[in-house]
This record gives C-alpha cells, sequence and structure tokens, in this order.
C-alpha cells in the first residue's frame, strides 16, 4: 500500500511521504503525515476490497496515542531536567563529598554554575565539579565557613 502511494506521489499526485522519506525524517510521523498518508491511501484503494472503517479508526487511534506519548515524554523530559537544576541549587552553602575520578573531595558548595548544556557544575573551594558526581551532602554549620 505504501508503494502505492509512493507512486501517487510521483506521478503528478498530491504529494506525499514515502516510508523511506518518513525514516529519512527523524523517523517520526506527525498527524499531519499520516491524515495524508490516509487521504492517498483511500484515493487509492481497491474499490472492490474497500478499507474497512474498523481499520482506519484503529489507524487513527494508533497515531494520535503514539503523538501523546511523545509529548508526554518531552514534558517528563523538561520536568527532569529542571528537577537536577533545583537539586543542584539546593546544595549552595552545604557541605558536600563529590568523586572526582578515584579522589573524594569534600567541601562547601560556594556556587552553582549551569552550562549551555544543561547540566550544572557545583563549585567548591574555585573548582568546578559535576552535580551528579555528589555522595553525600550535610547541613553546613554555621559557624564552619
Amino acid at each position: 500500500m505504501i508503494d502505492i502511494i509512493s507512486q501517487s506521489s510521483m506521478s503528478g499526485g498530491a504529494p506525499s511521504l514515502s516510508a523511506k522519506q518518513a525514516a529519512e525524517n527523524n523517523s517520526q510521523l506527525k498527524m499531519d503525515d499520516f491524515l495524508q498518508l490516509l487521504t492517498n491511501q483511500i484515493t487509492n484503494q481497491d474499490p472492490l476490497e474497500p478499507m474497512k472503517d474498523t481499520e482506519f479508526i484503529s489507524q487513527m487511534a494508533n497515531i494520535a496515542s503514539l503523538e501523546q506519548m511523545q509529548q508526554f515524554t518531552q514534558g517528563f523530559s523538561k520536568f527532569a531536567d529542571s528537577h537536577g537544576e533545583m537539586l543542584a541549587q539546593a546544595y549552595l552553602g552545604n557541605l558536600v563529598q563529590i568523586k572526582d575520578g578515584n579522589n573524594q573531595v569534600s567541601g562547601r558548595v560556594d556556587a552553582v554554575e549551569k552550562l549551555d548544556d544543561g547540566s550544572s557544575k557545583l563549585i567548591i573551594d574555585g573548582n568546578s565539579y559535576d552535580a551528579n558526581s555528589v555522595t553525600r551532602v550535610e547541613l553546613a554549620d554555621s559557624s564552619t565557613n
């Protein structure tokens, strides 16, 4: 069926995405792409064996479900990123232990730096460490600097 759709687009029919083109475009079909493919499928179907309405509804439900899952994944990813930022900021002023290679580094977090790639670095005694390397956090005593 996809071959028929691809052929119709090559022979001057309505432009559509072939399976290969869809794979090349980040392997993701959007709802508009799906509707375009479905329209071509209906247009080019065999009149003696038309597509059943249950197949049509099933395909639409599947693409809608997939689109919702993609949106949920993107939203959850943004949430996880912001949670990591908040966690790194919570280290400010606290004593932390960090595993830096084979060494353990301890000290008070003086600053938190956000990098262009979204990761966070902790500044301890003028040195920068990855926030994901923290192995222990303690409340800083107000008399300790």
